[in-house]
């Protein structure tokens, strides 16, 4: 008998049945530990053609999806929706794992925490970069110091969608469906990674505008960021980009690390820059002014800690699969898995002051938006659609 059969799998529910819920039935279909048991969306016909696909049962209810003695359950439905469908599962005393954005503002995601203190369970976040291996390897290293402090980051979601992307849709474009623009519903998995390898912010500047796309929102954002180890950062996003790119770059003392992809990376995806100064790479231990890739060379360079780490971390694309086979061997195993509602909070909370910042105006610090602040409960700050086009219109 294998090992995955000696376990009793996990049962797990989907929640909403649309296209990004298409990466969750995927990788855990393809996971023996997993069997996919109930299915629910508001339109029969989507659960029924997952439960045709991969087994288990489409039912008319999230009540019912309890009902099937799941043990996790996906929540995949628009962004609007999520703090209600989690904060029933979680009551009914069921771990979930809720899409990225996991709410639509601060108000909502506390909210969520109280169900999942109350209900004895779990709530994880989708937000697969943190687990592909260069991520993995990276934030070991910049724990260890083995890169030097980083001083100055660029985090940059260029993305482009067509006005159809919008209209096709009837919750897309609207505060009440997606809780915001592109900072929240696009540029959120960037966002995490960058405050995954920075550690925490302490301040923020913002510009939001609307430049083009027909949305209650913004389509593109700008933000200076400071974080508590003194260090700098650039946060752009923009739904009007043609050549579209993810891009993080942080330079630190001892070179620059760099991950340039679109929605996911591989470690090729992944590069170091050491310092070109030699008596500043000797401090590191490092071979100045050369570059190294995963991959490039059968066997690391010496004084290449970045070329060094591939050895100890197998390749891990960061997609679905990442976080969510990770997530299940924790959960079979006792463990809590580390991408809890309470790690996404700093990155809800930057990008709320992303927008506090971007329609109110002036510097937002980290901890100024407590219950009763306009853009703790929403992301529109309770302006009305004027007051929020004569800030965003150029």
């Amino acid at each position: 008998m294998s090992p995955d059969e000696d376990v009793t799998p996990l049962r797990v529910g989907i929640v909403g049945c649309g296209n990004i819920a298409r990466s969750h039935a995927r990788a855990y279909a393809e996971n023996p530990r997993v069997r996919l048991v109930a299915y629910h969306d508001v339109v029969p016909g989507r659960a029924e053609a997952f439960a045709d696909a991969h087994g288990g049962s489409a039912v008319s209810s999230v009540a019912e999806v309890v009902a099937s003695g799941v043990d996790l359950v996906s929540i995949a439905t628009p962004p609007g929706s999520h703090a209600d469908i989690a904060c029933a599962l979680l009551s009914a005393g069921v771990n979930v794992l809720i899409e990225k954005p996991a709410t639509i503002s601060l108000a909502e995601l506390d909210r969520v925490a109280e169900a999942e203190r109350a209900g004895g369970v779990q709530a994880y976040v989708v937000l697969q970069h943190r687990h592909g291996s260069g991520a993995v390897r990276a934030r070991r290293l910049m724990d260890a110091g083995s890169l030097g402090t980083p001083r100055v980051a660029v985090c940059e979601t260029l993305w482009y969608r067509t006005d159809g992307y919008f209209t096709d849709v009837d919750w897309r474009g609207l505060w009440a469906g997606e809780g915001g623009g592109p900072t929240l519903g696009h540029a959120i998995h960037q966002i995490d990674l960058l405050l995954h390898l920075m550690g925490e912010w302490e301040s923020v500047d913002a510009r939001a505008v609307r430049l083009a796309r027909p949305v209650q929102f913004e389509d593109a954002s700008l933000a200076v960021v400071t974080f508590a180890s003194g260090a700098v950062a650039s946060i752009v996003t923009s739904l009007v980009s043609p050549r579209e790119v993810s891009r993080i770059r942080v330079d630190t003392e001892g070179g620059t690390l760099e991950v340039n992809h679109l929605y996911g990376y591989r470690d090729a995806d992944w590069s170091w820059t050491p310092v070109p100064d030699p008596e500043v790479a000797a401090r590191f231990g490092l071979d100045p002014g050369t570059q190294a890739r995963p991959g490039a060379a059968a066997r690391p360079a010496a004084g290449d800690p970045w070329a060094a780490s591939a050895a100890d971390v197998d390749e891990v694309p960061s997609n679905h699969a990442a976080q969510i086979n990770r997530l299940v061997g924790d959960l079979l195993a006792g463990r809590r898995h580390a991408t809890t509602l309470e790690s996404a909070r700093s990155t809800m909370e930057l990008v709320s002051a992303i927008y506090a910042s971007g329609l109110g105006g002036g510097t937002v610090r980290r901890g100024d938006l407590t219950p009763g602040h306009p853009f703790h409960a929403r992301l529109d700050g309770g302006l009305d659609a004027a007051a929020v086009d004569a800030r965003l219109v150029p």
